[in-house]
């Protein structure tokens, strides 16, 4: 598709009576290319004027332009000087290279020419065994067992909290209160729809918890009408096994016995392996990024905030702040999913169909 209506576009300029240089240049921000581009693609189509000269050359690796003594000197310092475990800048490192290059009477390379030379020597495990003593950078490098997966919606559903990235105001008897909230929600494994959430002023606690499975488990409309929210939400039900991590409020009696007696199976994360609860951690980043928009913004770290006025900065009341995220909840369950490629809404819906889910 994308050769074809370049393809269109060259057509006009070859067919054009007008300014060769105004046609490119209108070719060039309707295909949302560079000029030179556009130029360096009419002069592959000209010649035969097919489709199939725009597709992209697959000749394999580029090949490389340096004499055989500039890689040799180029991959031996690299390896000698920057493969270390003190983890030099590259900068001191491409001087050496120059430095010998020159000795040698060889051509100096550039500096993007040797730093390109990097991923095409060594691998990226290498690179994090041999610069860093942390275990930690290899690690995240290595496959990662233990991903949870679910057939069916409601099979496996995810929980967790986090504070929300926002300040809220509210007045009260002597003055106004301004503090950040605590989010939960819960998220169905399966379609990646957000069945429910709560939020409190008050730390994560049984109680939070189980005013959040109780939205998830319950028709919203009566809740979503008394707040004057228009659109639907029907995602709802029993989950049949819930992902939580180790915190005390799914340690504690309280939490486990309601389980038990709804049927649901209680499912602990292993310690280290934060990926098997990432599709509540994804969905919780999302919902803060929406908020992040809004004024009052704590930042994602003090880094981040950059010496903004939060606290002076904050306009939500609690409930605009519920409200809020009602509705990021709402446009993320009909939002496409960018590594599912499927609608939230859309795949428990055709799922709801092919199999009875227990409400």
């Amino acid at each position: 598709m994308a050769a074809r209506r370049i393809a269109r576009e060259l057509d006009r300029i070859l067919d054009g009576s007008g300014l060769r240089r105004a046609a490119i240049v209108r070719a060039a921000a309707e295909l949302r290319l560079s000029t030179r581009q556009v130029y360096n693609l009419l002069a592959r189509y000209h010649i035969d004027r097919t489709v199939t000269s725009l597709l992209p050359r697959r000749d394999g690796a580029r090949k490389k332009r340096l004499e055989q003594d500039i890689e040799k000197i180029i991959a031996a310092t690299l390896r000698k000087q920057w493969l270390v475990l003190e983890a030099p800048p590259l900068a001191p490192v491409v001087a050496e290279i120059r430095a010998r290059c020159e000795e040698a009477g060889l051509a100096p390379p550039s500096y993007l020419t040797m730093a390109r030379r990097i991923a095409m020597l060594f691998s990226p495990a290498e690179i994090a065994k041999k610069r860093s003593a942390n275990p930690k950078h290899l690690h995240r490098l290595k496959p990662r067992p233990g991903y949870i997966h679910a057939a069916r919606p409601l099979d496996v559903c995810q929980i967790d909290h986090t504070p929300t990235d926002i300040n809220f105001v509210e007045v009260v008897d002597d003055g106004t209160f301004v503090g950040r909230a605590y989010l939960t929600i819960v998220t169905d494994v399966a379609t990646r729809c957000i069945l429910g959430f709560c939020l409190t002023l008050e730390k994560p606690s049984a109680l939070s918890v189980a005013l959040c499975l109780a939205q998830a488990m319950c028709p919203k409309e009566p809740w979503l009408a008394a707040r004057d929210i228009e659109h639907g939400w029907p995602m709802f039900g029993r989950p049949r096994s819930l992902v939580t991590d180790s915190a005390k409020e799914f340690k504690g009696s309280a939490f486990r016995r309601g389980c038990e007696d709804y049927g649901i199976r209680i499912r602990y994360r292993d310690r280290g392996r934060v990926h098997q609860g990432g599709v509540v951690e994804r969905l919780l980043g999302k919902l803060n990024a929406v908020l992040a928009t809004q004024p009052g913004s704590t930042g994602r770290s003090v880094a981040d905030r950059d010496q903004y006025p939060a606290e002076r900065r904050a306009r939500l009341s609690f409930a605009d702040l519920e409200r809020c995220i009602t509705l990021a909840v709402i446009d993320h369950n009909l939002q496409e999913n960018a590594r599912t490629l499927t609608v939230p809404a859309t795949e428990w819906e055709r799922q709801a169909r092919s199999c009875l889910l227990r409400r």
